[in-house]
């Protein structure tokens, strides 16, 4: 109890050490509470609209192992449905059930005739419930839905537009996987940020920054491209006069969804505090020789931090496409892609600790563990892609692209990183961090002393007697230093200004007596 009071306690003090460090604290509290809100309503009006569809396209009896492919540009879409994924296949196992601007002829049997205001209002307020009616032909085949809501006329949907909505329902219960991952990435991102802050590691600070720069870029992608690109698609295939649907299914997802994403992403532009990361790395730092080696060393810590997050969350989309979509029907070597992932869930964690403990420890055999561990990871994942229907999800989903290809440039980068670390072994890094570590348990504040200090005085420095006793060395008797000491008339040892050390000593001629 008294360790996790005097951490507690020690944290406090870190985060509320300066004015930057309490800024730093409260704009990410306020930044990534924020954008966990936004990402819940659009998780709340993605689940909302993916129910639905899910809900129209089950009651038309779809068998759950059929998948659909778009192909063409705006204007010339052909959508298909498949049975198997559809490439690499001896028999090709797709139909084509619709092409955009081809003229559609329907009867009146297949399609109520409603005016296009009365259809809206259905699915405006299909929020207050709504009833899914099953029609059925004389063969007991499914051949349309009667979708119904509480304050409107029924609309009759034909056994080819529920087809088409199998392509709305993949898409939409994808984005609600894309928004449950980042309301889980905010709490992981706050923290990553706590941790910095508290802990001065420069390391999960370039992790946060990393990661934000990410956030950003994927938020710049939907807002500028995949939202307006998905209204189309959406339009062109279900909404526009002449498709097999001709209603708005629709009819304020898109304008909702934009507002949040704009939101989220001006949000992201202002992914961090700029003063208190150039004051981070500001502080006093390791020797000059030593200072290159130490920037390799932050660096595989940030790539190790990132991957925690990267790989974990790409095994978990893909065990979610595994389990709840149609390639759950479709897979054949399932019982490989399950024995890969419980090896790298079970693996992850052991790999970042050997990562992290066979540098700052200048351990060979942890970085031999740590390294074989990575390439299995590279050689496992790789293999993947011998799989077609791994290849299809990869192309067809690209937020699972995204994360599988951070995870492999992250796993790469720390292959190399942590390589030039082992080169640079038992060049004094090591003694550094212990040493470093050494005067963080001492209560030491290294935030105090600023390389800018250093750098605009050639001499030493003077400061006042410390409080406690200070560390004393004999060091050569050319460099040997004088405190300046006197003896007053009545006896007493009068002590003058104490001269700071030099900027960086080495190791090698400082003698403890």
């Amino acid at each position: 109890m008294f360790s996790i009071t005097t951490k507690l306690k020690s944290t406090y003090a870190q985060i509320t050490l300066n004015r930057v460090t309490v800024a730093f604290f409260f704009f990410s509290f306020i930044h990534c509470f924020s954008q966990g809100i936004l990402q819940s309503f659009l998780f709340s009006i993605d689940s909302q609209f993916a129910g639905l569809v899910r809900d129209i396209v089950h009651a038309a009896e779809i068998p759950p192992n059929n998948i659909t492919f778009l192909e063409g540009s705006s204007h010339r879409y052909t959508l298909s449905m498949c049975n198997n994924i559809p490439h690499g296949q001896s028999l090709y196992p797709c139909t084509v059930i619709f092409q955009s601007g081809v003229d559609d002829v329907r009867t009146g049997s297949e399609i109520a005739d409603f005016a296009a205001s009365e259809s809206d209002s259905v699915f405006q307020d299909f929020s207050q419930g709504f009833a899914i009616t099953t029609y059925h032909d004389a063969d007991g085949n499914a051949s349309g839905v009667k979708f119904q809501s509480s304050t409107a006329d029924p609309v009759l949907l034909s056994k080819q537009c529920t087809q088409i909505l199998v392509y709305p329902q993949q898409v939409l219960e994808n984005s609600v996987r894309e928004d449950m991952t980042f309301i889980f990435l905010q709490f992981w991102l706050f923290g990553v940020s706590v941790f910095a802050v508290a802990q001065s590691s420069v390391p999960h600070l370039l992790t946060a920054l990393g990661t934000r720069v990410l956030i950003t870029t994927w938020s710049t992608y939907i807002t500028s491209f995949r939202g307006h690109n998905q209204e189309t698609i959406f339009q062109q295939l279900v909404s526009a006069p002449g498709t097999p649907c001709g209603v708005e299914l629709f009819p304020t997802f898109f304008g909702m969804r934009q507002a949040y994403d704009i939101a989220d992403l001006v949000l992201s532009r202002f992914s961090s505090n700029p003063l208190y990361n150039a004051e981070s790395f500001k502080h006093v730092g390791p020797p000059e020789h030593i200072n290159r080696i130490y920037k390799f060393f932050m660096a595989v810590q940030a790539c190790l931090q990132m991957e925690v997050f990267v790989l974990v969350t790409a095994t978990s989309l893909w065990v979610d496409v595994l389990a709840n979509t149609a390639i759950s029907k479709i897979s054949a070597h399932t019982t490989v892609y399950d024995a890969l992932i419980i090896a790298t869930t079970v693996l992850v964690l052991p790999w970042i600790a050997l990562g992290w403990y066979g540098v700052r420890r200048e351990q060979k055999g942890l970085m031999i563990s740590f390294l074989a561990i990575a390439f299995f990871f590279i050689a496992g994942w790789g293999i993947m892609f011998y799989s077609i229907v791994y290849r299809w999800s990869f192309v067809q989903w690209p937020y699972l692209g995204c994360f599988t290809v951070a995870s492999f440039v992250l796993i790469i980068a720390s292959i190399i990183l942590g390589t030039i670390c082992w080169r640079n072994f038992g060049k004094g890094l090591a003694e550094y961090l212990n040493a470093e570590a050494a005067l963080a348990d001492s209560n030491f504040a290294p935030e105090i002393f600023k390389h800018s200090d250093i750098e605009k005085s050639a001499a030493f420095y003077t400061y006042d007697e410390p409080d406690r006793p200070m560390p004393t060395f004999q060091a050569p008797p050319s460099q040997q230093h004088s405190r300046n000491a006197s003896m007053a008339n009545d006896g007493t040892r009068v002590v003058g200004p104490l001269r700071g050390p030099p900027p960086a000593y080495d190791r090698a001629t400082i003698v403890p007596f």
